[in-house]
């Protein structure tokens, strides 16, 4: 009688699994990712308006600026550098 039982129980806690798996899992995982999506976007809107109020402002801002060109370069490395030391050798006869 305890054998039946347990195989019961094993039962019907694989099928209570798959049921979880089919049905709740991807739907806690799709609030989870609109609720993220949501998020981004509305840091996204945030940092937007954080540079300009307006959009006149942003205009001026476009007019004011037009033909410009910044470039941000990394520091100059030498070939050797990163490499460890250099070491110079001497022939010996």
């Amino acid at each position: 009688m305890q054998l039946l039982r347990t195989i019961a129980i094993i039962i019907l806690v694989w099928y209570g699994f798959k049921l979880l798996a089919k049905y709740v899992f991807p739907f806690l995982l799709k609030r989870w990712v609109d609720k993220k999506m949501g998020q981004f976007q509305q840091q996204g809107q945030n940092q937007g308006q954080s540079q300009f109020n307006n959009e006149s402002q942003a205009k001026e801002f476009a007019k004011k600026h037009e033909g410009e060109v910044k470039i941000k370069s990394a520091p100059h490395k030498t070939e050797t550098e990163g490499f460890g030391e250099e070491v110079d050798f001497e022939e010996v006869d």
